[in-house]
């Protein structure tokens, strides 16, 4: 157990932090750790569980913006690069496609600019980058937004003790107006893709329509291709649903 965890705290109860990560094809049946049995006998995927949303998730009234996380399409931020791309599949491996995902984080400082309840101690404003955005996953499942990785961050929490956020995006599964899914990428806990060859699907995302579509959105034809653009980071964040009765 990590002590500077504040979702180790045995009170008051918090759900804790879980990452569903695929290290292979969403379709594979050998990644071990994330595989469970049926009375049948047949193996699923685990789902992702649900996490807290935490203060910062934009206002109902925010207009979302699509893949694109920077304020403008040339905008420079200070942070570092990243894709964050992945599939939403069900526990047999199937994408689920009518659903659409909410992304949103800190900058590069630990500062979510967007939100009214940020102080000016929190962190340095970064202009070029808005730090939300939203999209539909395409008809196999894949999805990809373009961001910065976020800088950890300390808050109080429950209004007298100092704690460390590591970083993280969060992210919510919908399905028109309701949540599906709340969880966080713990970007300290997922695994980063640099080659081709680190997962067997790598071309299918890299050649998918979320692809396509974060390409005409940036503008960066580099992104739709065999491998990133120099100096991009791509996280690979796969979200596992239970499968439907």
């Amino acid at each position: 157990m990590n002590a500077s965890d504040p979702r180790n705290l045995p009170s008051p109860p918090r759900r804790r932090l879980h990452i569903a990560l695929l290290a292979a094809a969403a379709s594979a049946v050998g990644v071990g750790s994330l595989l469970t049995s049926t009375p049948s006998g047949a193996q699923q995927l685990r789902p992702t569980p649900s996490d807290f949303e935490g203060p910062y998730r934009p206002l109902k009234s925010t207009t979302w913006g699509g893949v694109d996380l920077m304020s403008s399409r040339d905008a420079v931020s200070g942070g570092k690069p990243l894709i964050l791309a992945g599939r939403l599949i069900d526990t047999a491996g199937r994408p689920q496609a009518k659903l659409n995902l909410q992304v949103w984080q800190a900058n590069a400082t630990g500062r979510y600019d967007y939100h009214p309840s940020e102080t000016p101690g929190h962190g340095r404003p970064d202009p070029a980058f808005r730090g939300y955005g939203q999209s539909e996953v395409d008809a196999d499942g894949w999805f990809a937004f373009r961001t910065i990785r976020p800088g950890g961050y300390k808050r109080t929490l429950f209004g007298f003790l100092p704690w460390t956020f590591v970083p993280h995006i969060h992210v919510a599964v919908r399905s028109g107006e309701r949540d599906v899914l709340v969880t966080q990428a713990d970007l300290d806990k997922v695994v980063a893709m640099r080659a081709p060859s680190a997962y067997g699907d790598h071309a299918q995302l890299m050649l998918s329509a979320a692809m396509r579509r974060l390409a005409a959105a940036t503008g960066s034809t580099a992104l739709v291709g065999a491998s990133m653009p120099d100096g991009f980071e791509l996280i690979r964040f796969d979200i596992v649903l239970p499968a439907a009765a």
